[in-house]
């Protein structure tokens, strides 16, 4: 192409050709860009990554300017550059993550749509037409519970008639990602379905307040961090988890440019700005993902302190802080919350059974704040059961035959419950109910030997 700018006559002869190529806007931006080339590669400028950033090569950059003699050129030239690095910058970027499944960390394709373009369906309780006075009805409810339903906490032992329904009927709200979720390692064939109830808003309302408390501006801050305690089995993990990430993913950016969500000592970080926007980074290793983590906090502070100084703000470092993003620590096993987790520039809450030994030290050294969450109360555990058969649900609706089945199959769920608890795992799961009547009289068996003994 420089070639033909040079000697246009010689390769195109025909002279209404040749005025009709060169007035083609691609042409007529190349002719002004390649006057300025000469003088780019003088002062050392010879490729794109060398023209660099807006704030690197300065003096190289101001000699070209002045050398040209054109204001409309070197915008051009500027603008031409600029873009063309930032594309390269971005693509290295990519690049340093996107790796094969052998190795550290891998961008997992279309999680990120997958979570944050969750469908929502609900579980309506009063229906009196319905099999169990439940409906099952797709799409987001017309009306969600208030902030004063929610943000109460219920007594241990509510008084409460499982077949009555409660201000509008909404007894549980269901989102699915096709995908699965971070719990599920978004693997084809997994549970999609995370279940909300009004106990999970309640925390995600607390973790809203949280993030809300921290300045709109870049001034300093501390974010709290928290752990949230609740009884195996109720959905803490799998549930609440995947509900405080759907939710985090979709407020203001500006606050939360990222989520990171450790579990099994493995982690997931969802970009939602920058070069890997909208994409989910998994780190095989939790120290690889923390590393990346710094890397992130290193790069934003950096680029706010140059960014005051350059609005003349002075000892920017001392006066401004960078938001990094949130933390979701999935307390499993051998896998506890470390000091090392940046709980400085991100928010964090860590979700654990009631085992201390899971938190303890950690909590202390951070200073967090608890949050409890409660088991299902009974019409929650009835609106899980009525998702979980709503095929049979449908059909019972004018078959008495399916109408009985339904009846016959919820009976057996409140024995479970009355055994085991208002546990979703170990009611609706043979195994685990099995194992936890298994565990109980065992328990029960070494309370009595204990007794005769004393």
């Amino acid at each position: 192409m420089d070639v033909v700018i040079q000697r246009p006559e010689r390769f195109i002869t025909d002279d209404d050709l040749r005025e009709m190529v060169l007035s083609l806007p691609e042409c007529q931006t190349y002719a002004l860009v390649y006057r300025a080339v000469p003088l780019l590669r003088r002062k050392g400028i010879t490729s794109v990554r060398r023209w660099g950033g807006p704030d690197e090569n300065a003096d190289a950059k101001r000699a070209v300017r002045d050398a040209l003699a054109d204001e409309r050129l070197w915008n051009t030239v500027c603008g031409l550059l600029d873009d063309a690095f930032n594309v390269a910058k971005d693509a290295e970027a990519r690049g340093k993550v996107v790796k094969s499944d052998s190795e550290a960390a891998k961008v997992i394709p279309d999680a990120f749509e997958s979570v944050v373009n969750a469908r929502w369906s609900h579980v309506l309780s009063g229906v009196a037409d319905k099999p169990l006075g439940m409906c099952v009805a797709d799409g987001h409810p017309t009306s969600v519970w208030s902030d004063a339903e929610v943000d109460v906490t219920p007594a241990p032992e509510p008084a409460e008639n499982v077949d009555d329904a409660r201000g509008d009927g909404l007894e549980l709200l269901v989102l699915t990602s096709a995908m699965g979720w971070p719990y599920t390692g978004f693997k084809h064939g997994e549970e999609r379905d995370v279940f909300v109830r009004r106990e999970m808003v309640r925390v995600w309302h607390v973790v809203r307040s949280e993030v809300a408390r921290w300045p709109d501006d870049d001034s300093m801050f501390r974010p709290q961090p928290y752990v949230l305690v609740g009884t195996p089995g109720i959905g803490k993990s799998f549930g609440c988890g995947s509900y405080l990430l759907y939710e985090l993913l979709h407020y203001d950016a500006a606050k939360v440019p990222a989520v990171a969500y450790f579990l099994d000592g493995s982690a997931y970080i969802f970009h939602k700005t920058g070069a890997m926007a909208w994409r989910v980074v998994f780190h095989r290793k939790a120290d690889d993902a923390l590393s990346a983590m710094d890397d992130m906090a290193y790069e934003r502070r950096e680029a706010l302190v140059k960014r005051k100084k350059s609005e003349g703000v002075k000892d920017a470092a001392q006066k401004c802080k960078a938001k990094c993003g949130f933390i979701i620590f999935d307390v499993g096993g051998k896998h506890q919350p470390g000091l090392e987790l940046p709980t400085s520039e991100w928010g964090c809450v860590v979700l654990s059974s009631p085992n201390e030994r899971n938190y303890k030290g950690w909590k202390k050294q951070k200073m967090a704040y608890y949050i409890f969450i409660n088991c299902y109360e009974a019409r929650e555990m009835k609106a899980f059961f009525a998702w979980q058969q709503r095929a049979l649900l449908g059909a019972a609706a004018n078959d008495a035959s399916a109408c009985a089945d339904v009846s016959a199959l919820w009976r057996e769920v409140e024995r479970r419950v009355d055994e085991v608890g208002p546990l979703p795992r170990y009611v609706f799961d043979d195994k685990a109910y099995k194992e936890r009547c298994n565990n109980v009289a065992d328990k029960l068996r070494r309370v009595s030997e204990g007794d005769v003994e004393h």
